[in-house]
């Protein structure tokens, strides 16, 4: 029932993600094919401004995008009247959140390599005319980048492998993390009878105030409970301190996570008050 419930959210929302997606890359193709005509930059340099101003625009539009539509989604389809709707499915609340959480976490990674994928394309006519991307340049960049590679691989091995991928999930946590932490603000909120948003933010508030407290205390407590941890820790090579550091993150994200699921999925389930 999860991905039925994933493959509907999907459906419903990739008619606005994927004409804008298409709007940031064309407009970066078309700004790019500006800057590849550096002769004819006094004549269509205000177009050219025009048009790069209105790719900047459209990059931070599509961003907020991701981030109201993600709210509202949850918003209306559940602690809305599309609540009475959704709540008549064959499926628990826990399912509901999980579909809400994982496809706007999907699309809040979309947003961010289309970002990057539009920004590379925007900067490729500079390498061109520059003449960094002649053949002869070309094949001398790919014979250093192989050298670069070879030399990562002696002195890192493995690693240079595992540890982008280990930060890679760690910021895929930290994305679903940052999407559950909004849902349960939005699920506290909702208990009050008016003012529901403006009871969500102050939900949002006290969280991060109260994480903030969290953390300061247990590291209060860590440092009189083990003071040698810190020599211990500098014993260890450079790259098990990063391994370390990585792991801690990832087991701090996930178990706020699991904390922000528990919140939603508790007043979703049991507290429920729908509009």
């Amino acid at each position: 029932m999860l991905s039925k419930l994933i493959g509907y959210e999907f459906k419903s929302t990739r008619r606005i993600f994927l004409p804008a997606y298409a709007v940031i890359l064309l407009l970066s193709i078309v700004n790019s094919i500006f800057i590849a005509l550096p002769n004819a930059m006094d004549s269509i340099s205000i177009p050219f401004g025009v048009l790069l101003t209105v790719y900047i625009l459209a990059m931070f539009a599509v961003c907020i995008l991701t981030f109201a539509y993600m709210i509202s989604r949850f918003y209306k389809n559940l602690l809305g009247d599309e609540g009475y709707l959704m709540f008549t499915l064959p499926a628990q609340p826990s399912k509901l959140i999980w579909a809400k959480c994982i496809t706007s976490t999907l699309w809040m990674l979309f947003t961010t390599i289309i970002c990057c994928v539009s920004l590379f394309v925007l900067t490729i006519p500079s390498v061109i005319t520059e003449g960094a991307l002649q053949s002869s340049d070309f094949s001398l960049f790919l014979r250093e980048f192989r050298f670069v590679l070879q030399n990562l691989w002696k002195e890192y091995g493995i690693h240079m492998f595992s540890l982008p991928l280990l930060f890679i999930i760690i910021g895929i946590i930290w994305t679903a993390n940052f999407c559950m932490h909004i849902y349960a603000c939005l699920s506290i909120g909702s208990l009050a009878n008016k003012h529901r948003l403006g009871f969500a933010f102050l939900a949002y508030l006290g969280f991060s105030v109260l994480w903030e407290i969290i953390v300061l205390v247990f590291a209060s407590i860590s440092d009189q409970i083990m003071p040698t941890w810190n020599l211990d820790f500098l014993n260890l090579s450079s790259i098990a301190e990063i391994y370390v550091v990585a792991l801690f993150f990832l087991i701090y994200y996930l178990i706020k996570l699991v904390i922000n699921f528990v919140i939603t999925n508790y007043i979703l389930s049991r507290r429920l008050n729908l509009q």
